[in-house]
Parts: structure tokens; sequence; C-alpha cells
């Protein structure tokens, strides 16, 4: 190995054990000896990106594509941060594109497929996204890491391709039975399909392993989050706070069984039970007991950091309180908190 490959994967080593700084310290080294090599280049993009310093990674690419013309990574590093951290899906597109007609490598070729028909999902290119994955083999003809798999099976079932999705989550299932995340993806099929039997009996499988999976590595503890949802209602104007300050606000694990029985999504982040306050005083009919659920488990499995779960937790209680005022899912969507 050349001095200057033992420096990058030095480099790397630094930078996969969250050392950024000690990562980036090496890049710049190494660039005092060849200021334009690619891998080098592309090691000091991700230190700045890890820094939150985006447009300087950019550069770095760009600089990294120039030297490395016929090279994927600079171009699917581009189409990362423009699309996962700048929030810039169309210019991100432009580099998948790139990223995927360069991939030599069956796993460079995937990374850039899924990013590519992600990007044409979240830009409403439905029909193009359909048309990106059929570049895909068959799932029997090419054996995929579950994690891979499970993304693709999602990214078909977003495409409309509710067929291809359902068949892939079920090929996960049969692997292994105890995967909840396939069996949702199974009753999620369901839905698609208004098969309200298969999709209650997919997401009582679902609920049921996510119930017996300890909950790993939490972001934070219960007392925490429940501070969190008194900051959120603070958010409130003082007439509505007073409205719902009687309204106890729970968190739960997961939704109940029975509600799941009855069709609720086991996924839910949370839920508002019981009459909305315009409702409240209507005479007649049975009393009901008026909550805000907040799950626990499914909260923290969305979250990718603490920060990520605070405004989870924040969203979506303002969300269940939005419905105790009698919102609808329209209306909440209209000012931001779908």
């Amino acid at each position: 190995m050349s001095a200057a490959g033992a420096g990058i994967d030095q480099g790397w080593r630094q930078f996969e054990a969250g050392n950024l700084a000690a990562a980036r310290k090496i890049a710049e080294r190494e660039l005092r000896d060849d200021p334009e090599h690619p891998d080098v280049l592309v090691l000091l993009a991700a230190c700045h990106r890890g820094q939150g310093e985006f447009e300087e990674a950019l550069g770095l690419l760009e600089r990294s594509a120039r030297a490395a013309p016929e090279w994927s990574e600079p171009a699917q590093c581009m189409a990362e941060i423009l699309g996962q951290d700048l929030d810039r899906p169309a210019a991100a597109l432009v580099h998948a594109a790139t990223a995927l007609d360069r991939a030599e490598e069956e796993d460079e070729f995937l990374d850039a497929l899924l990013l590519k028909a992600g990007l044409e999902i979240q830009l409403g290119k439905t029909k193009a996204a359909q048309a990106t994955l059929s570049e895909l083999p068959s799932a029997e003809e090419v054996a995929l890491p579950p994690d891979i798999s499970l993304d693709l099976a999602y990214l078909f079932l977003e495409a409309e391709l509710v067929e291809e999705a359902e068949h892939r989550f079920r090929l996960l299932a049969d692997v292994d039975a105890e995967d909840a995340e396939a069996w949702y993806g199974l009753g999620l099929c369901a839905e698609e399909r208004d098969d309200e039997a298969a999709k209650r009996q997919a997401w009582l499988r679902a609920l049921a392993l996510d119930g017996k999976a300890p909950l790993q590595k939490p972001h934070m503890s219960e007392a925490d989050m429940a501070e969190v949802a008194e900051q959120a209602l603070r958010e409130l104007p003082e007439a509505a706070r007073r409205l719902i300050e009687n309204v106890p606000i729970l968190i739960v694990d997961l939704p109940a069984r029975d509600e799941v029985e009855h069709g609720l999504d086991p996924r839910l982040l949370g839920l508002f039970a019981g009459a909305a306050y315009s409702e409240a005083s209507s005479v007649g009919g049975a009393p009901q007991l008026t909550q805000i659920l907040l799950f626990r488990k499914n909260l923290e499995r969305m979250a990718i950091d603490p920060e990520d779960l605070r405004e989870q937790i924040r969203i979506t209680l303002l969300h269940e309180t939005g419905h105790f005022f009698g919102m609808s899912e329209n209306d909440l969507a209209d000012v931001g908190l779908d």
C-alpha cells in the first residue's frame, strides 16, 4: 500500500470512529502532497459534511469529480448532501443519475439506484421512479442484504408498485418470521389493496414483535420525553392551554392490541382518543375518556438523534392537540403539522 493509501485508510478509520477533527487533519496533510487526489478530497468532504459545512463539502466533491470523471462516489455524495442535508431534491437528482451511470460495482449501483428512485418519489415523479426500479434484477436473481431488501420493498410501495413491494416484504418474512419490519410492510401493502383482514393480521404480528423487542439505546428517558411534551404545550396560546390542561398526556410504549385489531396503525407516533373539545358538551351518548397518547418506541424508532426526537415529540403532540380542538388531517397539514 502506498503512503497516500495508508493515510487515506487511517483517515477513514478516524472518521468512522467519530474523530472528525483527526480525520480532517489527516486529509489536509495528504492534500499537501497531492492537492487533487480524488479519494482524499472525498474524505475531506465527508469531514466537512459531518461538521455541518455542506457548501464546503460540495466544493471538494466537485474537485474530486473533475479529478476522477468516471468515478461514481463524488456524484453519489453530492446527491446525498443536496437531498438529505440541503433539501434540494431536484439538484440532488441530477447527481444521483450521474452516480448511477458511473456505477461499476454492485454496491455502488444499488446505493445510487436507491437514492435516485427515492428522490424521484420525493419530487412526485412516480413514473420515473418506476422506470428506475425496473433496472433492478428480480429478488430471486440477486440475494441482497436484508436492510437493502427492506429499503427496496418500501421504494416499490412508494412508487405504487404494490405487487412487487408485497413480494419483497413476503420474501423477508419467509426468511425471518420475526422480522417486524417485513410484517409491517405487508400490512401497508394490504392496506393499499383494501384488504382489511390481511392488514390487521400483519399489523398485529408487527405489534407483537415490536412489543417483544427491547428499546435499544433510547435517545432520552421517559421523564425527559414528558418534559419535552410539556415544553411543546407551552407553545400554545394561553386560552388553548387552559382548555387542554385537564386532558392527560400519557407516554406508553406502543398502541394497544385492541386498537390495532380495529385497524389502527401499530407504528403511529401519537393518538388523540376521546371527544374533541367542540363535541364535549353535546348531550347524549356514552361518556368517553379523553387523552393524548405518545408512543415511545415508535417515536424512538423514527428519530435519528436526541434533537430529532425532541422535534418529533413536539410535532406529534401539537398534531394530536389539534385533533382535540377539532382540526382535521388536512387542517393540520395546512399548518405544517402533518
